[in-house]
């Protein structure tokens, strides 16, 4: 993706010796690896850093700039959280209410009797997701939260309501549903007369992507099978976002609501703690009531992220610090952990989750500059100090392959295997990169050793039919 890049909106930014350092890095990164989107950080509220890069429309080579709204994927379930916290607040909702008497007669028997606010809202209600359903049928008719619920209702609990902790889409749908209940208003127009608006949020909304809508970045991944090809997510994308995601945004906007959670403009300071203070464990920290926070050096770091094709974004809050950073992009999520993993490195000083990213990166770099052996040589001296992280070794291999490096992906790509040995994905992903290169004998027979690991996946034993044929 080439890159158009843009001035700071304010020349004090340059003084800032972080933004220095991050204005550099993502230059370098836009220059050289297909960056694309707009980066805000403030201190103390005030904006040190904003900057676009890249194209809001690659097909017509518009570029993404400073009031480019972009889709917030996930990152919209701090808008239903604050939505539901401000019911609470009112007195029009319990924490501990089931949803049954919320929601006379939902048609869930289970969900009705058994599952409460709290637990929707910490993603322990055993609720699942819809996107199986939703990728089968017309896009353009989900628009509504009831359009929604019909792709779920009718599935059983995954596992006994606050037993664990599971992702939920489908549960922070249901409390859209919830919050029009209570409320006597769509959801769409409660979180936009009681959130956007008060804070002047006037670039933030779920938009119909049907009509014409000014300044929306298109997001784009690469394509597997033509190597330089960009595809767009239009027809993979959700028509209009909802209660668990979708909604688009801009970064100032992004930083209004932060500020505003950050000085109790939404919630009391009570319910504002309540709101960002984690509940529930899970692998990258621990969930409150749609914000997700993480303690990064011993500093506190509150947020959300959000991702999907083409799509691959995060708010982050450091209180003790007085940080707040804005990552919007529309490309590919190496990108985002890159710049993520950077800024948070030089904003909260380096921790075990930086140090092992940028341990992987130099593994990366080193084997794609060196080959294999040189790779592995410094894996080896590492002697397990530092922990490779196999998904940005994946990621970083299909950048290769997209750029038409062949042997650097290659390579990543056999790192990946000799360093994750029990992983099916790392198998799968090179065998792939051996149909794709042209290699069919070596594709067959690394498909057939995935499938001793997988050996129910019949898509892959089609591949080999394929192949053979």
């Amino acid at each position: 993706m080439a890159v158009v890049l843009f001035p700071p909106t304010l020349s004090a930014q340059v003084k800032d010796p972080l933004a220095v350092s991050v204005a550099r890095h993502l230059d370098q990164l836009a220059a050289t690896d297909h960056f694309s989107g707009v980066v805000l950080i403030a201190r103390n509220g005030k904006t040190i850093f904003n900057k676009a890069y890249g194209y809001a429309n690659l097909s017509d080579s518009i570029p993404n700039r400073l009031n480019t709204r972009f889709n917030l994927a996930s990152m919209g379930k701090m808008f239903t959280g604050m939505a539901i916290m401000q019911l609470v607040q009112a007195g029009k909702l319990s924490l501990n209410a089931k949803v049954g008497s919320v929601l006379p007669g939902y048609a869930n028997k289970a969900v009705a009797d058994s599952v409460t606010i709290h637990q929707l809202l910490t993603h322990t209600s055993g609720m699942g997701n819809f996107w199986e359903e939703h990728e089968k049928l017309a896009k353009e008719k989900y628009k509504t939260v009831d359009d929604y619920i019909t792709l779920f209702i009718n599935k059983p609990l995954l596992f006994t309501p606050g037993a664990r902790y599971f992702y939920s889409n489908a549960g922070y749908t249901l409390l859209g549903k919830i919050i029009e209940q209570v409320s006597g208003q769509t959801y769409f127009d409660y979180v936009k007369q009681h959130i956007f608006l008060p804070l002047k949020m006037y670039d933030t909304d779920a938009y119909e992507l049907d009509n014409a809508v000014p300044r929306i970045a298109i997001g784009y991944s690469m394509s597997p099978e033509d190597p330089g090809q960009w595809k767009n997510n239009i027809y993979v994308n959700v028509v209009k976002g909802g209660p668990a995601g979708g909604s688009y945004s801009t970064a100032a906007d992004l930083l209004r609501f932060a500020n505003a959670v950050l000085t109790n403009q939404l919630l009391n300071k009570e319910n504002t703690a309540l709101y960002i203070n984690g509940k529930v464990k899970y692998d990258k920290g621990s969930y409150a009531y749609g914000m997700s926070i993480d303690t990064l050096n011993g500093h506190p770091l509150f947020g959300h992220t959000g991702g999907h094709f083409g799509i691959a974004n995060e708010l982050m809050i450091c209180p003790d610090l007085g940080f707040t950073v804005i990552i919007l992009t529309n490309g590919e999520v190496e990108n985002y952990w890159e710049a993520s993993n950077f800024i948070k490195r030089l904003m909260c000083g380096p921790s075990a989750a930086t140090d092992n990213y940028f341990y992987t990166k130099k593994i990366i770099d080193t084997t794609a500059k060196a080959g294999l052996e040189a790779g592995l040589k410094l894996v080896a001296e590492n002697k397990g100090q530092l922990k490779l992280r196999e998904s940005v070794i994946d990621r970083w291999a299909w950048h290769k392959l997209f750029d038409k490096k062949n042997d650097e992906a290659l390579a990543l790509l056999l790192l990946n295997t000799k360093s994750f040995p029990g992983s099916s994905g790392a198998l799968y992903s090179l065998a792939e990169g051996y149909r794709l290169t042209g290699d069919k004998s070596r594709a067959i027979e690394t498909f057939e050793r995935y499938l001793t690991l997988e050996p129910n996946d019949a898509e892959v034993a089609a591949k080999i039919r394929g192949l053979k044929n």
